[in-house]
Order: structure tokens, then C-alpha cells, then sequence
């Protein structure tokens, strides 16, 4: 049975060239869809592309604030068309996806499926807007819970837990986790600890990057041999910078700006005695599960997969909120080289369900159950 997906997506990178972990998502739903069209946000440079056999990627030509409009009308076209079997929403932001897609249900009578990777500020806020973002998510879920055939979550507690409180069905709420890793590539190695403690990440607000910095403080202080290692973009560079060196310890911090393969943010995991990942919201994070992965432990807040997956003090350790807490716990781990060895060995063992083939098959799976059995 032909089986066809139309997918309202949040992610530039496909359209720009740059194989994130949509572009791999992709390369899993094609495996179980004969027709896959995604239209995509307005972004420098995109361009449609086809990154896989029956998959085309089109950018919005229009702005923002005019994208849902255009996803309506050429979604419609695209149904039309070829008579998609389901539609999935990336919601987020203004819902521009999710706009167009309980549209298009209603006007084509094709099931929709509406993604929410995580929620603004939960379960801390990261800047003076997000509580009132979250009024906005509960009010925009609540309405999705009564047309979408399911709201798909990628952890199995932290988001599920706010939506059925927020009074969405249980049976509604789909949970297919969004981190996935290639074992093969993130895999255990041989190579000098030349950082005592490593950020991977956006450098944004809800990253929690004074956090990072504090820990850093506390570790270099008890330790002069301490090296550090931060990679990764963002606006929050330059203050980052200023901060490290009020802190007097800007010369021991490395910057990488870009890795140009997952084989190279291997070999920088690798080269960590341990990951410091205290995000106030996440889905994931899936930096913490590639660094586990290549048997390096991690310090990670109870944010998304993170609770469910970190056993504290055996296979890695979630941090307290309080950041003068949170660097006595590290400066204490780090202290222990057998601790955090076995700790690594146990986190590479966690992640074997988040092993690349079966995340992305049990996703793609489930979609086209859902296609197949709401076909109108």
C-alpha cells in the first residue's frame, strides 16, 4: 500500500545544505513512506532539495509572520496532489506549522499528528518571557488535543506529565523520543583526557551557561591542571567570554566553534573526562546521550530524557539546581578517576535503546500505522 507523508517542519538545515539530525530523521521515515514532501521555514540560502529518494524539502518564500499562510496554501496543493496519508506538524514558536496543519485536516480530511519536542521554561524558565509562552502552549495544546489524532512528546515523563495536566487525554499523547545515536560513530576510545570538563551546545539562555561557568570556577580553584572546553554557537559567546575572565580562568577554557562531522564531536567527547549539560528545558538533551555513548559520563539536570535515564552516581549524575551545590557535586566526581570510569562504562551501556536504527524505525513505524489506520 503507497503510504505518503506531508510534513509541516521547523528545521533550516536540510534547505541550507547542513546535515542535521532532521536530515537523518528523513533518511529514517523514507524507509516506510513511498512519498515524503516537508515544507520548510524561509532561511538564508535554502534552496528544494531531494536528500533521499521520494523526499523534497521546500523553504517558505515568504517571512514568518506569513509562513502558515503559505504552508495552508501549498499544502493543499501538495495534498491535492498526491493524497498524503498523514500530516505531522513541527509545533513551536508562533505555531506556524501547527496553524496550517488543523487547516489542511479539516479542509482535506487527512489526520494530522502535532509534535511538541518541549515546552518553554519547563521546568525552569530561562528568561522573563517563557511563563507567559507556556500560557500560550497550554492554550494552543488544549485546542490540538481536540482535532490531532495524537500529540507526539519525546520523553516519557517531564512533558507528558504538564500535558495531562493541562487536561490532555492520556490516550492522546504519543511518545516516540527524538535522540537518537549512532553507536558505531559515538563508541568508547583511546584518546587522551585533555579536558577535566566539557559543554557541548547552543550557547543560549536556556542552556544555563552561568551555571557552566560557575562549575568551571569551582573546579579550576581546587585544581590549577583543570582544562575546559566549550563547543558550540550562539549569542552567547562574547558574555560567556566576559564572564571566564572575570572569573580569572578564560585562559584555561578552549572555544571549538564548528565540528565538521559526527566523527569529530566523538573524538571531542572522548577527550572529556566528563559533560556538564545543566539545561533549565529540553527534549533531550542529545548531547548528553552521544557523550554517554563514547563512554563519558555526564552531569545533566533532570530536564527531558535525562531523569529517565541517568541513574545518579552510578552511570552519571543529575545536578541540583543550586549552583554552588552543583560544583561540590562535580569537584567531588571528578576527584574520583575509578568512579567516573565506571560511571562511563555503565553510560555507554544506557544508551544501547537510543541506538539510531531502532529510534528512527520505531518512529517511522508508528507513522505509518497512524496513516494506514486513519485513512479516511
Amino acid at each position: 500500500m503507497s503510504a505518503r507523508l506531508l510534513m509541516l517542519s521547523g528545521d533550516r538545515d536540510v534547505t541550507t545544505g547542513r546535515r542535521g539530525p532532521f536530515h537523518t530523521t528523513l533518511e529514517g521515515l523514507a524507509e516506510e513512506f513511498d512519498r515524503i514532501d516537508v515544507l520548510a521555514p524561509r532561511a538564508k540560502g535554502a534552496r528544494t532539495v531531494t536528500p533521499f529518494p521520494g523526499v523534497t524539502v521546500e523553504p517558505s518564500p515568504v517571512s514568518r509572520l506569513r509562513q502558515s499562510a503559505w504552508m495552508r496554501r501549498r499544502g493543499a496543493d501538495l495534498l491535492r496532489r498526491y493524497g498524503h496519508g498523514l500530516i505531522v506538524s513541527h509545533d513551536y514558536g508562533i505555531f506556524a506549522s501547527g496553524r496550517a496543519a488543523a487547516r489542511l485536516s479539516r479542509r482535506c480530511r487527512a489526520p494530522y499528528v502535532s509534535e511538541i519536542h518541549h515546552v518553554p521554561g519547563h521546568p525552569r524558565p530561562a528568561q522573563w518571557w517563557e511563563p507567559l509562552a507556556q500560557l500560550v502552549y497550554r492554550a494552543y495544546v488544549t485546542r490540538v488535543a481536540r482535532q490531532a489524532v495524537a500529540i507526539r512528546v519525546v520523553n516519557r515523563r517531564e512533558v507528558p506529565n504538564l500535558l495531562e495536566r493541562w487536561g490532555v487525554p492520556a490516550e492522546r499523547i504519543l511518545v516516540l523520543p527524538s535522540a537518537y545515536i549512532d553507536r558505531d560513530v559515538f563508541a568508547p576510545g583511546d584518546l587522551v583526557k585533555n579536558f577535566t570538563l566539557g559543554f557541548v551546545g547552543r550557547l543560549v539562555a536556556n542552556k544555563n551557561l552561568g551555571y557552566v561557568i560557575r562549575v568551571f570556577a569551582t573546579i579550576a580553584s581546587k585544581n590549577s591542571r583543570a582544562r575546559f572546553v566549550m563547543a558550540g554557537q550562539g549569542p552567547g559567546l562574547d558574555p560567556v567570554r566576559r564572564s571566564l575572565d572575570r572569573s580569572g580562568i578564560l585562559g584555561r577554557v578552549t572555544f571549538v566553534d564548528w565540528l565538521d562531522s559526527p566523527a569529530d564531536l566523538a573524538d571531542l567527547y572522548r577527550r572529556m573526562s566528563a559533560l556538564i549539560a545543566p539545561s533549565l528545558s529540553e527534549g533531550g538533551p542529545r548531547v548528553c546521550l552521544e557523550a554517554m555513548a563514547c563512554g563519558t559520563p555526564v552531569f545533566a539536570t533532570p530536564v527531558g530524557v535525562m531523569p529517565e535515564t541517568i541513574q545518579h552516581g552510578k552511570n552519571g549524575w543529575l545536578l541540583p539546581w543550586d549552583t554552588k551545590a552543583g560544583g561540590a557535586l562535580v569537584s567531588d566526581a571528578l576527584s574520583d578517576p575509578e568512579k567516573l570510569r565506571l560511571a562511563g562504562r555503565l553510560a555507554r551501556a544506557t544508551t544501547a535503546e537510543f541506538e539510531k536504527s531502532n529510534v528512527l524505525g520505531a518512529y517511522a513505524s508508528a507513522y505509518r500505522r497512524i496513516a494506514e489506520r486513519d485513512r479516511p
